[in-house]
């Protein structure tokens, strides 16, 4: 899955009478507090406006891993905010105020299911831009070859990240931390982890840095 593949399905309602998947999804609102109007989606959303909801986010409440880009495409273009929402289970956040209404796409990272081993590797830092994920060791990132420049994590398992090919060169164990009710998640720019950026060249499942 790149960030070019992009799953447009949703979930929309207003809190009563709205269903909710159980694992994966996020409630957004157009108030601080959870307040005003809301919408809950459990899938990517690459343009906001597509569910009338683009620049209006100014809290979130859900479970998962999901992230909350200012512009549409997941700032494929543009160097803009980024934030990351994860929680093993229902949690609630709001905005910074200098985001209020600014956030115009959103996705979650790794499979959607916070159980599932993932680490799922972007093209430019903050988690923006294209995307590839991996659920188990990869000696060569093909196309991603030198071109990533932050990952995720899900799942308790740590990974280990490669600055050449075939699992050589400099390596760094990326650990990833509890978030509750026994689900685990991890987010690092490369520059975080002491890895030059697009280096990263191969990825594999434990910790043998």
């Amino acid at each position: 899955m790149t960030g070019l593949t992009l799953i447009l399905s949703l979930v929309l309602g207003l809190t009563n009478g709205q269903t909710v998947p159980t694992s994966n999804y996020l409630e957004l609102y157009t108030l601080v507090g959870q307040g005003g109007a809301t919408t809950t989606i459990s899938e990517y959303h690459h343009d906001l406006g597509i569910i009338g909801f683009d620049n209006l986010v100014q809290s979130v409440c859900g479970q998962g891993a999901w992230i909350l880009y200012e512009q549409k495409n997941y700032n494929w273009s543009h160097s803009s905010w980024t934030t990351p929402f994860s929680s093993g289970g229902y949690d609630c956040y709001d905005l910074p105020v200098t985001w209020h209404g600014e956030a115009s796409s959103v996705r979650y990272a790794g499979t959607g299911d916070l159980h599932d081993e993932t680490i799922t590797v972007y093209h430019s830092p903050d988690f923006a831009g294209g995307e590839i994920m991996f659920i188990r060791e990869e000696p060569f990132l093909g196309d991603y070859n030198n071109e990533a420049s932050s990952m995720i994590i899900t799942g308790e398992t740590p990974w280990t990240v490669y600055s050449h090919p075939g699992f050589h060169g400099d390596a760094i164990c990326l650990q990833p931390h509890p978030i509750g009710d026994g689900y685990y998640f991890g987010a690092w720019n490369v520059g975080d982890i002491g890895m030059p950026n697009n280096e990263l060249s191969s990825v594999q499942k434990g910790c043998f840095a």
